[in-house]
């Protein structure tokens, strides 16, 4: 049993954290380099070449390290607990080699003086009809169906269910806890559906009211690739909504007796949750790229090297967290990777920022010592 918790996390979280930090720049746009502003010709100096070199190298050896230690213990004591403190290693060991890099990048980008002969502008896209070529909202009607279609059945069983019901599966689909009826241990399936559902509905709203930063050099091309790509990302929210509330119907069924769950079929569903969201990521994310750079734009546009984007590196904390209180933005494009952070210097996100941060908190608290 252990040696397939421990695949399941290898193959699940390990294996998919590796790889994306190893090949994390190629999916940045040219214009940024770990999270450095820089003119999109330089992307391919000699220099910053070498420095994406270092990084895959420090990243390698850094995960080989860690993870050798970690299954050495992990299996040596069969913790589980062990395997999950791995994890948390792994994402602190990766943020500490992206800093020492964007530092080093920084530096690199103040001794070459990359930006002295551009012209710095500030280019953001105001076109009114932007949402309108984004993915309908309707779409999330299957969630929806799907969340009320377990909502509606459970309230018609309850009255039918004993007054000790299944609370907790193990591994193997099993049933290991019982509880007392009451509206939380029946419903509270439902609640955490529901809570997931509207998450994911809030996050796409964000999406497509995020600022799209343009680059300036060619910005038609530019705003073109930006809406593709917010696009794209609202799929894939709408579609991992849908895999997680069908697998939460199928776990609610399951605790209400209603499905006979086998280790096969439990396997199976936990595998899909899992790996059908994963893989939707890697492909959008190696298709899209960052500001959806990797996507082919049909536009006869001319490139205006003299034109960068405006240098605001000092609003970026480390390449990561983006302070600004001059902008009204609340969601903007993160500086490395994919996907969006929140500007801390906006009041909602100095108070999104504290949430997350005592959640974080929390979650550490419970791998480690629950």
């Amino acid at each position: 049993m252990f040696l397939f918790i421990f695949l399941l996390n290898f193959f699940t979280v390990y294996l998919p954290l590796f790889l994306m930090g190893l090949f994390m720049p190629n999916y940045s746009k040219n214009t940024l380099v770990f999270g450095v502003n820089i003119p999109e010709e330089v992307a391919k100096d000699e220099k910053v070449i070498r420095l994406k070199q270092e990084y895959r190298i420090i990243h390698s050896v850094s995960f080989a390290i860690s993870k050798l230690v970690i299954i050495y213990f992990a299996f040596k004591y069969e913790s589980t607990r062990l395997l999950n403190m791995g994890i948390l290693i792994f994402i602190l060991l990766f943020s500490v080699n992206y800093i020492y890099i964007h530092l080093k990048t920084k530096k690199l980008k103040e001794k070459e003086g990359w930006l002295m002969k551009k012209k710095q502008v500030v280019m953001v896209s105001t076109s009114r009809n932007k949402t309108q070529k984004l993915l309908s909202m309707k779409w999330y009607l299957i969630p929806v169906f799907i969340f009320a279609f377990t909502w509606i059945f459970t309230m018609i069983m309850y009255p039918q269910l004993p007054n000790e019901i299944p609370s907790k599966l193990n591994f193997n689909g099993d049933i290991v806890k019982y509880s007392s009826k009451s509206f939380l241990s029946v419903f509270g399936m439902p609640l955490t559906q529901l809570g997931m559902l509207v998450m994911f509905y809030y996050l796409s709203k964000a999406i497509g009211r995020s600022k799209i930063t343009i680059n300036p050099s060619k910005p038609k091309t530019s705003e073109q690739q930006n809406i593709v790509s917010n696009k794209r990302w609202i799929g894939f929210m709408i579609f991992t909504s849908t895999i997680i509330n069908i697998h939460f119907s199928y776990l609610q069924l399951t605790l209400l007796q209603i499905i006979k769950v086998t280790s096969v079929t439990y396997y199976l569903m936990n595998i899909l949750v899992v790996f059908a969201p994963l893989a939707a990521l890697v492909i959008i994310a190696v298709t899209t790229g960052q500001s959806g750079s990797k996507i082919s734009v049909n536009l006869e546009e001319e490139v205006n090297e003299k034109l960068i984007y405006r240098d605001d590196d000092k609003y970026w904390l480390l390449g990561s967290l983006y302070y600004n209180p001059q902008d009204p933005s609340l969601w903007i494009e993160k500086r490395y990777g994919i996907g969006w952070t929140i500007n801390i210097g906006n009041p909602i996100g100095k108070l999104l920022g504290g949430a997350t941060i005592v959640l974080l908190v929390i979650a550490v608290i419970a791998t480690v010592f629950l």
